[in-house]
């Protein structure tokens, strides 16, 4: 009897002390728990300030505050501060800001930030996949750039409004045919996809993946194609010319 009374005032003991501890755990975690809390929503708050700010000075008319909202781009980026929606976001608005340098300074900051940071360079791919194409024009002579306008109202309206044409420039090479050229291989889908637009409007051309070719390639923002016009005819919708039947 003796041994059951010890054995049960031993539970008793053991009891009490695993209230006490639960107690002290609580006692302890609690204060831990809100102090944690409390410092998320401070960095979280920090976070959105950075972006606010960054926002603003890109944005501002002066040339020296968008210098340094550029700047602070780049640190957010390589500190993974800034959310693809962000830099989406960002790209949008320098693709279309009347500064036609603000687009490649964010560029050269992404470009920047992905050297120090691996994550960056997929973040950048991600926000430039949601914009439209982006697709730079070289042609031979005045003839091939009206052409190419023309080609550009000729697209659908679905088709149009995924690629932008920053410029249509003068320049000379020895190509026979029409080129587009992509600058890695993930870009090459889009690239036939921009050539199966043109082609069904009569413009034939070519697709050109210059990942393995050309050393600069990697350099190069993705989303971002050359159209090149060679020494060929052009397609019946700028000549208003009738497309020659095959032979029966």
């Amino acid at each position: 009897m003796a041994e059951s009374q010890k054995a049960s005032e031993i539970r008793e003991r053991a009891r009490a002390w695993r209230d006490i501890m639960l107690q002290m755990t609580a006692t302890i975690m609690i204060p831990l728990t809100i102090a944690g809390m409390g410092l998320y929503y401070t960095r979280w708050q920090q976070n959105v300030n950075d972006l606010k700010t960054m926002i603003d000075l890109v944005s501002d008319d002066k040339p020296e505050r968008q210098k340094y909202g550029i700047a602070m781009f780049e640190y957010l980026l390589k500190n993974d501060k800034v959310p693809v929606e962000f830099v989406a976001a960002q790209l949008d608005y320098a693709n279309n800001a009347s500064d036609p340098q603000l687009l490649g300074a964010m560029e050269r900051a992404l470009t920047k930030a992905a050297q120090s940071n691996a994550n960056v360079q997929a973040v950048f791919k991600e926000a430039v996949d949601r914009l439209p194409s982006r697709v730079f024009v070289n042609v031979l002579n005045e003839q091939q750039r009206a052409c190419f306008s023309k080609l550009l109202t000729g697209l659908k309206d679905s088709d149009g409004a995924a690629i932008t044409v920053p410029s249509i420039s003068l320049a000379k090479w020895d190509g026979k045919v029409n080129e587009i050229r992509a600058m890695n291989d993930d870009d090459v889908p889009k690239a036939e996809a921009i050539a199966n637009w043109l082609r069904n409007i009569g413009f034939d051309i070519n697709v050109v993946n210059l990942t393995n070719v050309w050393s600069g390639a990697r350099q190069v923002r993705p989303n971002t194609f050359e159209i090149w016009f060679g020494d060929k005819d052009l397609p019946p919708i700028c000549t208003g010319k009738q497309a020659a039947l095959p032979p029966t």
